[in-house]
């Protein structure tokens, strides 16, 4: 996957994985299956980042793999 060298993400933001950033990492990091994407910026000037948050979630914490552990579980 390419993406910029210039990466910047707040120590805070890119620390734990949080659900958004595992629900976009699931999906492959694609726009157009986000729910976030779709009501936040899909009309708006701004874009969303998350995808350069979870490239430097991946490179900083490594693949969320424990964390998904029970997070889908139906109830």
């Amino acid at each position: 996957m390419l993406y910029k060298s210039n990466v910047s993400c707040s120590e805070t933001i890119c620390k734990n994985w949080t659900p958004s950033a595992i629900d976009c990492y699931l999906i492959g990091c694609n726009c157009s299956k986000c729910n976030l994407y779709k009501v936040y910026f899909s009309h708006s000037l701004f874009s969303c980042r998350m995808k350069e948050v979870v490239i430097e979630l991946v490179r900083k914490n490594g693949i969320p793999e424990e964390k998904l552990e029970g997070l889908y579980d139906e109830k």
